[in-house]
């Protein structure tokens, strides 16, 4: 295909309503932070338990992500993310619907347990339907809606509650919108078939996860990639609490901060991958992530300052995603068929979810032990091991490819 390859209207409709759903979970998700002072209040539970609640929706993503996308090695990643949907509605109206702490576990369970399953899943249709000298911007786009979501769910939310009677209305309006986007998925998706495209015919369950674990970037993203999650859930979860607590802000100007998170991860998930492809390289990029997030999210921590803390929090933010399209590209640069990109994708996501809800179980444990102050600092640090781990993968900008072809070249001449 060449550069004026265009994306299919029905293409650009597939990933549209996938994105819909993936920013309303992540909505859902990362106003838990906002919402948790009065969920306390209301159904009535310590920090110790928040913890464990911020926790299950990462414990869920990481365990259920695998199963979900074995699913589509049956041929049917279209009914995968039709039942993906149904249950981000009902997580969320469980959530809005809730009078003790077990409702809360079960809906936060719901929703980001299968939320990694939607961009796992997708990229099947992806392959189907996207060019795949386009996939890097549209990789870029697509965790642009993570971010977006999270915005809404920090900045915006506390406006969202003012507009309606409180958190649980906004639960239950985005649980009845995920259910509409159900039903539009149902009507509007299809394979599609045409010459390029493969048949996605039975395999065995697990082939396409070991096509995937032969690649050796997958298991270094698998690694490193949890070391950011880790930190990044402990301050979503607990920095609005840290900051009301002990900065003496006001959970408004809280909100406020931490919404700037996601906004320094959009610009970042829009912007890095032009970077990487005005300068040929991936891994420059991915590795100064790992290397700026300790001393951006500590500084949180160090003063009251509203315009200080924001211009932390925009870093942190545009650290924390800078390197996300690049490394979820790069299984896409690859041999791989494209169960196995989706299931490598969804490995690493496992692993992720898991990193997630250690952030958030330790910080809260740490949190009732020695005061949350100790316990976010402590969280600052696992971002290096990430610089760490993505040292050694392998190079997978058009510079590195294209030297590789001419050092092939050379040889046979």
């Amino acid at each position: 295909m060449t550069d004026n390859s265009k994306i299919p209207g029905r293409g650009w409709t597939i990933v549209l309503i996938a994105w819909l759903a993936f920013m309303l979970a992540n909505l859902s998700n990362f106003a838990f932070g906002v919402v948790l002072p009065d969920m306390r209040a209301e159904i009535g539970f310590d920090l110790n338990m928040a913890g464990w609640l911020s926790a299950i929706a990462w414990i869920g993503k990481g365990l259920l992500t695998i199963p979900i996308i074995c699913f589509i090695s049956k041929g049917k990643p279209k009914t995968v993310l039709f039942t993906i949907f149904l249950l981000l509605g009902f997580g969320m109206i469980l959530q809005g619907l809730a009078t003790n702490v077990v409702m809360l576990f079960i809906g936060r369970l719901f929703v980001m347990g299968v939320a990694a399953g939607i961009v796992s899943v997708l990229v099947v249709f992806k392959i189907q339907w996207i060019p795949k000298e386009k996939l890097g911007s549209i990789n870029g786009v697509e965790m642009f809606t993570g971010p977006a979501g999270q915005m809404l769910g920090t900045a915006a939310f506390p406006i969202f509650l003012a507009m309606v009677s409180g958190w649980r209305d906004v639960m239950i309006a985005m649980g009845v919108g995920a259910l509409f986007l159900a039903v539009l998925w149902l009507l509007i998706a299809k394979d599609k078939t045409d010459s390029n495209s493969k048949n996605y015919d039975k395999v065995p369950v697990l082939q396409p996860l070991k096509e995937a674990l032969k690649h050796k970037n997958t298991w270094l993203l698998a690694f490193a990639w949890p070391m950011t999650s880790i930190t990044w859930i402990a301050v979503y979860t607990f920095w609005p609490t840290y900051a009301v607590e002990s900065l003496n802000l006001s959970i408004k100007e809280a909100g406020m901060i931490l919404g700037l998170l996601p906004i320094g991860s959009a610009i970042a998930c829009l912007v890095s991958p032009v970077l990487a492809q005005k300068w040929g390289y991936d891994k420059p990029l991915i590795v100064a992530s790992g290397i700026v997030l300790p001393f951006a999210y500590y500084s949180l921590m160090l003063t009251n300052s509203v315009l200080l803390l924001s211009i932390s929090a925009f870093i942190s933010g545009y650290a924390a995603y800078n390197f996300v399209p690049l490394a979820f590209t790069t299984l896409y640069k690859t041999n791989m068929s494209p169960r196995a990109v989706s299931m490598g994708t969804g490995f690493i996501f496992s692993l992720v979810g898991l990193g997630g809800a250690v952030g958030g179980a330790a910080t809260g444990w740490l949190g009732t032990q020695y005061g949350l102050e100790t316990a976010l600092s402590l969280t600052c640090i696992t971002p290096i091991l990430f610089a760490v781990f993505t040292m050694f993968l392998t190079e997978t900008g058009w510079k590195a490819e294209q030297k590789s072809k001419n050092t092939v070249l050379e040889k046979l001449a």
